[in-house]
């Protein structure tokens, strides 16, 4: 019977993935069958998550040890020390966040439009508290196996017809079960899932006053539910997602595009498509067409005997995304395990040794006396507290044994070994390390490892150890991206402007899904429009950038002191501490010009200013070619007086050698050489004149320079005598 129940629930699975109609029974009884599969496949994996938590938490004896050691009155310490390797990977990742970047796929898509839909995604993320969301389910994958956050929308007030995408956080990893077959990391191949909540019975009332649950007066009367949905004074609430799929004839047209055939054809019995089209712009053809199977996705919120709401949501996957952590198969079967999972025999033998050494040194009983009989009668009070009390002396009687004194009592004293112990416990420190692949250096413990170089390449290496964990939790983001990305478009379906946060937290208000102008030019972001997919990068946070980029800068600034010097204002741009944005601009203001240009684009230009400039242009260019032809016309009439002043001097110069050989007198020689002194003196005072008045326009044109002073001597030197 149970065999055939089973049959008859797969057929209606079957239906329902269908998209077949059902009623509100069979919809339920699939529901309940899905659970139950979940439900079965997990059993195992839950119950050993189920342990990790507790471990996690401090619940490290088993429990007939422990209540054995307590009826003993024996030391049961637990020193926990699995947080602290859980942190160390939680906390680097929370140092390292990794984030959703969008791109642009086909030629319809532009980086202007994807930059916009990326700040969209991170206000989502702001707006949704996401960081608390991601944490949590990588805490939870990180220590027990598997974590989960999830998608939804929501109306942004209750007074709003207006919905926004919100990442939503999933508390507890148990309240949720998946299907069970899904393959990839991601869980983006997901058919169905469940999100359980469980309420009192009178909230439940309160909230749905119609279901068939709130007419029944005795939950328990509910038979085999009772253990899984209803109990006495609570009922499970599941938020139940599920796919369902129908079949659509597709069309490739001659233009690329891809078309429903029911659309273009007008009708769907439509035969010869092939020889004439209906509905298609001209020169348009169908070149090919194929049956494929269109996926959408519902949700309904149900209690197991009632739907209390339902509907269809958007995009294509299950909303639901988990965050696993390390995976095996064994048996068919998925085995999901944490760090804690193999650590766990190693804190159990460090808590027995610690215990154990407490007993020895601290609870251990005091080495006794040892004494012949009778050694002791009449001071018995005083030895039955020399292990409490520190008498002054202690008086034994001295018997005889075999005719010889006795020797007094003396303490049988055995040495416990307290070394062993300890290197033991060692042991198991070292056993945990090994276990979680996280070391000494990693965990703050000074090493040898001296140099800054050296302690980050150890840190990288115990990184690499469980980099699995933060790699697992990117692809999960970048599903989520990809569910973010579907759904966008369907929610900001209208004109309007939106709030984007970019990669250093500056938020701005950009416009969507329309025309407009920028700066006078038309721009436009449909977000419709294109192709775009997305991809996670994997660092240290925009904070932590600047931090790094401060030290990089001082390491340069030491090695090359005089290269900061035009790179100041970067440096103190990036530091983090008050007012340092107002002294990084007024370092900027004492940069060279061509440094102190930040490449911003400049506002554009009026067309009257533009006008009024080019006019002006023009007159500095006329005005500056007829500078050049005075200047020409000044030169040539310089050069002009300066040769007309050479040849009388010269005429002059004949005269006197002329004068000279008449006569022939050593007087006239004299006056010949004192009147040529001064003529190329006066030349000389001349030739200055004129340049120092115009430039040296002489010199420019490459004309012959006037006799120097010692040139009239040569010339006279070499003149007849």
């Amino acid at each position: 019977m149970a065999d055939d129940l089973e049959t008859d629930d797969n057929k209606l699975s079957t239906k329902l993935t269908r998209n077949e109609e059902l009623t509100d029974e069979e919809f339920l009884s699939v529901a309940r069958h899905r659970f139950n599969l979940a439900a079965e496949y997990e059993e195992q994996t839950r119950q050993d998550e189920v342990e990790d938590a507790k471990f996690m938490i401090g619940d490290q004896w088993p429990v007939d040890i422990k209540s054995q050691r307590l009826l003993e009155q024996r030391p049961c310490l637990t020193i926990n020390r699995i947080p602290q390797f859980v942190r160390q990977i939680t906390n680097d990742q929370r140092q390292n966040r990794p984030s959703i970047k969008v791109n642009p796929v086909d030629e319809e898509a532009d980086s202007d439009t994807s930059k916009i839909l990326q700040g969209i995604i991170r206000h989502i993320e702001y707006a949704s508290h996401a960081d608390v969301a991601y944490d949590t389910a990588f805490e939870a994958a990180t220590s027990k196996g598997i974590g989960y956050f999830r998608i939804i929308t929501d109306y942004v007030n209750a007074m709003s017809f207006q919905q926004e995408i919100r990442v939503k956080l999933i508390k507890d990893r148990f309240s949720v079960y998946t299907d069970p077959f899904y393959q990839e990391p991601d869980g983006s191949d997901m058919e169905w899932g469940f999100v359980f909540e469980d309420i009192s019975k009178d909230e439940f009332k309160a909230k749905y006053p119609d279901a068939k649950l709130s007419q029944m007066s005795d939950w328990g009367s509910m038979g085999s539910l009772s253990s899984s949905w209803v109990r006495t004074d609570s009922v499970r609430i599941a938020e139940y997602y599920y796919k369902t799929y129908e079949e659509c004839d597709i069309c490739l047209l001659s233009d690329g595009s891809v078309e429903e055939k029911e659309d273009i054809m007008g009708l769907p019995d439509f035969k010869d498509w092939k020889d004439g089209m209906m509905g298609l712009p001209e020169g348009v053809r169908v070149t090919s067409e194929r049956t494929t199977m269109v996926s959408k996705v519902k949700w309904a919120k149900i209690n197991g005997i009632d739907i209390l709401e339902e509907t269809e949501i958007l995009g294509e996957w299950i909303p639901i995304i988990p965050v696993i952590g390390e995976e095996e198969i064994v048996d068919g079967k998925r085995v999901l395990s944490g760090i804690i999972r193999h650590a766990k025999d190693p804190q159990r033998m460090y808590n027995y040794w610690a215990s154990a050494e407490t007993e020895t040194i601290a609870l251990a009983p005091k080495s006794p006396y040892i004494g012949a009989e009778g050694q002791f009668e009449g001071y018995e009070q005083q030895w039955k507290t020399a292990n409490t009390k520190n008498h002054a002396f202690l008086e034994y009687k001295v018997k005889s044994l075999g005719g010889q004194p006795s020797p007094p009592p003396q303490r049988n004293v055995v040495e416990p070994p307290i070394m062993a112990i300890t290197q033991a416990r060692s042991q198991c420190i070292d056993d945990m390390k090994g276990t979680t692949g996280i070391y000494d250096d990693t965990l703050g413990k000074r090493s040898n490892s001296e140099s800054g170089v050296a302690i980050q390449r150890r840190n990288s290496q115990a990184q690499t150890g469980n980099f699995h964990y933060i790699d697992n939790l990117s692809r999960s983001l970048r599903h989520a991206g990809r569910v973010m990305l579907n759904w966008i478009p369907q929610v900001y379906d209208s004109a309007q402007a939106v709030r984007v946060i970019g990669d250093d937290g500056t938020v701005k208000i950009e416009k969507i899904n329309q025309i407009f102008q920028e700066k006078g030019v038309s721009k436009s972001h449909f977000l419709d429009s294109g192709t775009y997919d997305c991809t996670v990068s994997t660092g240290p946070g925009y904070q932590t950038k600047r931090q790094e980029a401060v030290a990089s800068m001082l390491d340069l600034s030491r090695s090359m002191p005089q290269s900061m010097q035009f790179a100041m204002d970067l440096l103190v741009r990036n530091m983090d501490w008050e007012g340092s944005t107002e002294i990084a601009d007024r370092l900027k203001k004492m940069l060279p010009p061509q440094l102190a240009d930040d490449g911003k684009e400049q506002a554009p230009i009026p067309p009257q200013i533009q006008a009024q400039m080019k006019h002006m242009g023009d007159m500095i260019a006329q005005l500056t070619q007829q500078a050049k032809i005075d200047q020409q016309t000044i030169s040539t009439k310089i050069l002009d007086i300066q040769s007309k002043e050479r040849i009388v001097a010269m005429e002059q110069k004949t005269a006197l050698a002329i004068e000279l050989m008449k006569h022939d007198q050593k007087d006239a020689a004299l006056i010949f050489q004192a009147e040529q002194d001064h003529i190329d003196r006066q030349l000389a005072l001349d030739a200055q004149t004129n340049q120092i008045q115009n430039g040296g326009a002489g010199q420019q044109a490459g004309q012959p320079q006037p006799d120097q002073p010692n040139a009239g001597g040569n010339a006279a030197q070499g003149a007849p005598q």
